[in-house]
């Protein structure tokens, strides 16, 4: 699995190339939003885009289907890492 662990007081962040995959997935998720909705007017929010990508995400992952939506993950003792992908073979690239 890959991972970034940081065991340090600060916040990990994604980077640059992490940040625009993911505007991608929302982006993509919006489109389908207004077309689903009929409603290309549909006013832009993260509280329905972030849910159906992540929604999105666990149906493809439960399906065998490798996902690489980056997050920043915390663990209960406070240490974070990146994981890149969601299922599928975590061998593959």
């Amino acid at each position: 699995m890959e991972e970034n662990v940081l065991n340090q007081e600060e916040e990990l962040e994604l980077d640059n190339e992490q940040e625009a995959r993911n505007d991608e997935i929302y982006g993509t998720v919006f489109e389908l939003c207004k077309v689903m909705a009929e409603n290309p007017e549909l006013e832009w929010d993260m509280g329905f885009i972030g849910e159906i990508a992540d929604c999105a995400a666990s149906i493809l992952a439960r399906h065998g289907i490798r996902v690489r939506f980056p997050a920043v993950v915390t663990n209960e003792d406070g240490s974070q890492y990146i994981e890149e992908y969601i299922g599928g073979d975590e061998t593959e690239e």
